[in-house]
């Protein structure tokens, strides 16, 4: 699921390791200026998981609060 949160882009999903649901984040930070390459953070939470919904609304919830986290230490 691809959503955009305040000036970044998120993509999260989840997939199957060594038989666990693992949630994934990519987050893809805004260019600087035109040109420039396009920086992501990717994260992946190996939990205890129930099912894969639950795996992609734990990756969604981290990865935003990433977000607020690194955009609160640019300023």
């Amino acid at each position: 699921m691809e959503f955009q949160y305040r000036s970044c882009t998120i993509n999260t999903s989840a997939s199957i390791e060594d038989g666990s649901i693992v949630g994934n984040a990519r987050i893809y930070m805004p260019v600087a200026k035109e040109g420039d390459d396009v920086e992501s953070h990717d994260m992946d939470f190996h939990l205890s998981f129930v099912d894969e919904n639950e795996a992609i609304a734990f990756a969604r919830e981290r990865a935003m609060a990433w977000v607020d986290e690194h955009e609160a230490l640019a300023l």
